[in-house]
């Protein structure tokens, strides 16, 4: 069926989760709009056991028989294919018609006026509970009374309230600064040293304690900077040729650069390559400085960039985002998530390369290199959201990786941004890097929050807490007793003072209460006006999460139809970027979301709205306050963004501090969890050459983050390191070089204790004597740790993991090779990311076959445990462990039997979006037991079995399907939709025209097709360039051949 029969008929959708969504066709009564009527089984299925089931269309739109104009007709719609240009959603919308609406206003009277007929039932106390962070807050009475009494209990004895005001507006209202401020490295070392001698003055670095330059500095010295600099150029856009500004001006639909990033590109640390971090608010555009220098240093410098960027999600849109850039100015672009990318790359002799890379897998891709001997490949470092080196667990993989950049001095640039660091002066001596900041926003941002009906703007100018937090009115919108009993924090009439003409984002605590808010929503909002939206881009919408994901939500049946969507880890990839698409072209109006939205996924919002000051069980810190807030207000969507922030009564005294407070600290975790951080980077630096002594070691670790915040942390880090290596001797994961350790060596005593012990005599005999100038090397399960990316403990528990099973290794399906992927990312209980269902372990035991039973019973499991499992319905015991792991190896082993994955999902009760993180750690985990077997002789037969693991769970497609799923972003359901219509292969994508392959495919607009056939010429392009040089080595190896013979005679 076309997509101009799609929009005249709603195809029927069928949904085991959704039940069953259907929709009837009607002749068109009008002759400019097609009139459509509509079951109301479409949004609540007469089955339905749900709060929202009884609802009935016919009186929510008032006597109109529940008949609903579309707002576009058919015959707009297929004009959009005649243009290449379409840039539409799924290449069927009219987006003139979006920016129409979203300039439209909202009469007064009829926000006021929509919520005083509605009638609802009353929540149940589970409902509310889900829906509002505590039971009992809708019971609270709040105003703007008791929020300001409990500001005062902020004061300390000894600063003044002046003194307080000044502080928040360093923290909350401006974040950064209002006008430019660089500082060099040099400058700021010098002036974090006076800071130390005096009491630690300015021992905190904040942006605004900083003496406004204004670049006086530069100016006075920039005749001089230019006439050092050598930076080759090739065309007049800061060294770029004039078609790199037309293709980026095009991209990003604008004629001119900010007057701070045209500031920022002529910084003397961009000219003279010296490292760099800059920090602006949320929305400032700091990308587009990002990638003008990543292409400077590709085009003119040619040398290759290794772009950083937090999420897999964010490195794929980011990949199609640039690819047809590397089309346009022939460079690569490679991926780097879990399974995907080379390490090390294959060298390009060429082409240069834009590696785009997640953390982990960008830390992996330079150890490979160094392991090469070939980091000078990379010429700039790009690290994205640079505040998480402060993250626990991925922070540590970031700052160490940082570390041996530095410490190789390979005259490899780094530069990082973020828009929420608070000690800008440490991360800036980590890095010897200078800063540069500024207080810039396209558009205002007027920050308020509501209490109970009261809703105040933050003022930062105001001296007196009245003056800083000012009433501006108080909410009315005329909720009836039912409404105002399920929405008291008037969501809904907040909501609709915003959309549907214009986009609104509410940042909700939790995953559940995403949902269920957006639930509310839906039942709350006007109907009418909500619902007649955009109405058939959001059929479309509905259809391709149907067709496309396999699946289309029984909430989001519910509240798609008002354009109202949630947001979190839960949905797949694939979901996510329809609704982010749907989202940024207006069809969706409304999202309800978790905090991981604010922080890289580019979705701004007319207003956001924070339901409740909270992530998780924890309070929101200002970072987090700060990225959220930072999503309001975007050039093109009005002349201010808005932000409510809603509190409760209980929560004014933390809500206070959190805005008094200064911008979150990003601390070192490297000593954290026994300092597993600082034992994988001594593992690598060693296992890289990059250090072999503990004067190398001592001098290394020092240059990190860790060492510049000893002194806060209160670690000894000299004391940390040779603890380190002492418990590395103990368990055999160092060696002296070239001389193996005494067998009855117990101990490590170091020259140090030497000294210091009177009697070292007697135990000379019996412990290993390490000077600073001492050499050592890995071991064998020391190199398997380092090339896994693992710190030794973990390697050596999947060392007797590997051990074992190869003993008794069942071959006869894949589920014991899965058992062992499985133990390589297992905690102690087995269940990370989800623990096994009882109930549905033992249904799965009692259906398989003799196969699956061969691996409970290898493991332990016998009938007995089979028959206390159905007993107590819970997973306990000795054997927890071992059936938390066997609960995940089913799931896989379906994956693996090509099951749809939102038939898995279901089948085992566990979220879309956590069934494809498991797939993408598995994937990793498999990649990375290769690895290790690689360094470990025993283990030579496992190498090709998990090579054949890693390739099965990384694809999870069929033979013929697999060359398409090479492209980026592309899964199972759209890899059959190519196939399906005759592009079978890479080169048949790439041999496509957009608008050719946007019609053929069913919910592909022509940008992204665009993206797809770029990302398909890179691919052949790097094929071609392989094939080129092993072309070209084989005629330098028969001229020689040649040239030797006539010699010879």
């Amino acid at each position: 069926m076309s997509r101009k029969q799609t929009n005249e008929k709603l195809t029927p959708l069928y949904n085991k989760h959704a039940k069953r969504i259907r929709s009837e066709q009607v002749q068109s009564t009008k002759k400019t709009t097609d009139a459509r009527p509509l079951s109301e089984s479409i949004f609540w299925p007469e089955n339905d056991a749900s709060f929202f089931s009884h609802v009935n269309l016919e009186e929510v739109f008032s006597g109109q028989d529940g008949v609903v104009s579309a707002p576009f007709s058919s015959q707009t719609n297929c004009k959009l294919f005649q243009n290449d240009s379409d840039d539409s959603l799924f290449g069927d919308m009219s987006l003139h018609s979006a920016t129409q609406t979203r300039n439209a206003t909202v009469p007064n009277n009829v926000i006021e006026n929509s919520f005083n007929e509605i009638n609802i039932t009353d929540l149940t106390a589970a409902e509310v509970k889900d829906i509002f962070y505590d039971a009992d807050d809708f019971t609270e009475v709040q105003n703007t009374q008791m929020f300001l009494d409990a500001m005062p209990l902020l004061k300390s004895p000894n600063v003044s309230l002046s003194q307080s005001m000044s502080f928040l507006s360093k923290s909350i209202l401006d974040g950064i600064v209002h006008g430019t401020q660089y500082e060099t490295y040099e400058a700021l070392k010098s002036r974090t040293i006076m800071a130390s001698q005096c009491n630690n003055e300015l021992a905190e670095l904040d942006p605004l304690d900083w003496q406004t330059q204004a670049f006086a500095e530069f100016e006075s010295t920039k005749q001089q900077q230019q006439l050092n600099d050598s930076f080759p150029s090739k065309g007049s856009f800061y060294g770029l040729p004039d078609k790199v500004k037309r293709l980026i001006f095009e991209h990003k639909g604008i004629d001119s650069l900010y007057e701070w990033q045209q500031e920022c590109l002529n910084l003397p640390a961009i000219k003279q390559r010296k490292n760099l971090i800059y920090a602006l608010p949320t929305s400032g555009g700091k990308t587009l400085v990002a990638e003008i220098l990543m292409l400077r240093e590709i085009l003119c410098r040619e040398r290759n960039v290794l772009f950083i960027l937090p999420y897999v999600s964010i490195v794929q849109e980011k990949v199609s985002a640039m690819s047809p850039f590397a089309i346009a100015m022939d460079f690569i672009v490679d991926e780097y998530t879990a399974g995907k990318g080379k390490c090390p790359p294959q060298p390009q002799r060429k082409r240069r390369c834009l590696f785009i890379a997640s953390i982990e897998k960008g830390a992996v891709l330079m150890d490979s290199l160094i392991d090469a001997e070939r980091p000078h490949e990379i010429g700039l470092v790009v690290v994205d959201e640079l505040h998480l080196i402060g993250e626990r667990g991925r922070g540590a993989t970031l700052e160490a990786f940082l570390t041996k950049v530095m410490f190789l001095n390979a005259n490899i640039q780094i530069v990082g941004m973020s828009a929420t660091i608070g000690n800008l002066n440490e991360i800036s001596m980590f890095l010897n890097a200078d800063v540069y900041t500024r207080g810039f926003r396209p558009v205002e941002l007027k920050e308020y929050i509501k209490c109970g009906k009261d809703i105040l703007q933050i003022n930062s100018a105001g001296q007196t807490m009245e003056e800083i937090f000012v009433p501006t009115r108080s909410v009315n919108f005329n909720y009836s007793p039912a409404v105002e009993r399920a929405d008291p924090d008037h969501l809904a009439g907040l909501v609709s003072e915003c959309a549907p003409e214009n986009c609104c984002l509410v940042f909700c605590s939790s995953r559940k209460n995403c949902e269920n808010v957006a639930l509310l929503l839906s039942r709350i909002v006007s109907k009418q006006k909500f619902f007649e939206h955009r109405q058939s881009e959001k059929v479309d919408l509905m259809n391709a999460l149907d067709n496309i994901c396999g699946v289309l939500s029984p909430v989001l049946a519910k509240t798609l139809p008002y354009g109202i969507a949630y947001h979190h880890s839960g949905l797949t990839t694939d979901e996510r970027k329809f609704i982010e698409t749907a989202y940024r072209f207006g069809v969706i109006t409304v999202i309800c979301c978790t905090s991981t939205l604010a922080a890289g996924v580019n979705l701004p919002a007319k207003r956001v709205i924070i339901r409740a000051p909270y992530v998780g069980q924890e309070f929101m810190t200002l970072c987090k306050y700060k990225q959220m807030v930072g999503r309001a207000g975007r050039a093109g969507l009005g002349d201010a963004g808005e932000s409510i922030l809603i509190t409760q009564n209980k929560d004014n005294l933390k809500v206070g501090e959190m805005l008094f407070s200064p911008m979150d600290k990003a601390l070192s975790s490297l000593e954290q969890q026994e300092a597993t951080g600082l034992q994988t980077l001594i593992l690598s630096v060693i296992g890289l050459n990059l250090a072999d002594c503990r004067r190398d070691l001592n001098r290394l670790v020092n240059s990190t983050l860790l060492a510049v915040q000893a002194g806060a942390l209160e670690v000894a880090v000299d004391d940390l390191v040779l603890r380190i290596l002492r418990d590395m001797f103990k368990n055999k994961v160092l060696k002296l070089k070239d001389s193996a350790p005494k067998s009855n060596c117990s101990d490590i005593m170091t020259t140090q204790d030497i000294n210091q012990s009177s009697s070292h005599a007697a135990s000379l005999n019996r412990r290993l004597l390490i000077s600073q100038s001492t050499r050592f090397q890995l071991t064998s399960i020391g190199c398997a740790a380092f090339k896994a990316g693992i710190d030794y403990k973990r390697a050596f528990a999947i060392h007797n993991e590997l051990q074992q099973a190869q003993q008794r290794l069942i071959l006869s399906s894949y589920m014991h090779l899965l058992y062992l992927v499985v133990c390589f990312n297992s905690n102690e209980r087995g269940d990370e990311l989800f623990p096994a269902d009882a109930t549905i372990l033992f249904r799965e035991y009692t259906t398989h076959t003799a196969k699956t039973h061969a691996l409970f019973a290898q493991l332990g499991f016998t009938e007995a445990h089979a028959a206390r499992l159905a007993k107590t319905q819970s997973v306990q015991g000795p054997l927890s462990l071992q059936l938390n792991r066997l609960y995940k190896v089913l799931i896989l082993t379906d994956v693996l039997d090509l099951l749809p994955l939102p038939e898995v999902a279901n089948k085992y009760n566990i979220e879309r979006g956590t069934l494809q993180h498991l797939i993408s750690q598995s994937t990793a985990a498999a990649s990375a037991i290769v690895r290790l077997c690689e360094q470990i002789d025993e283990f030579w037969c496992y190498k090709p079995l998990f090579e054949r693991i890693n390739h099965k769970i990384d694809r999870c497609g069929t033979l013929e399907l697999e060359p398409l799923l090479e492209l980026p972003a592309v899964k199972i359901n759209r890899a059959k939709q190519l196939y399906a219509q005759g592009f079978r292969t890479i080169e048949d994508v790439a041999k496509a025209r957009p608008i050719t392959l946007a019609k053929s495919v069913e919910f592909m607009s022509v940008k992204v097709a665009t993206e797809m056939i770029s990302a398909a010429k890179i691919i052949l392009m790097k094929k071609l360039d392989h094939l080129e040089e092993a072309t070209e080595l084989l005629k330098n190896c028969l001229s020689n051949q040649e040239t030797s013979q006539n010699t010879a005679t």
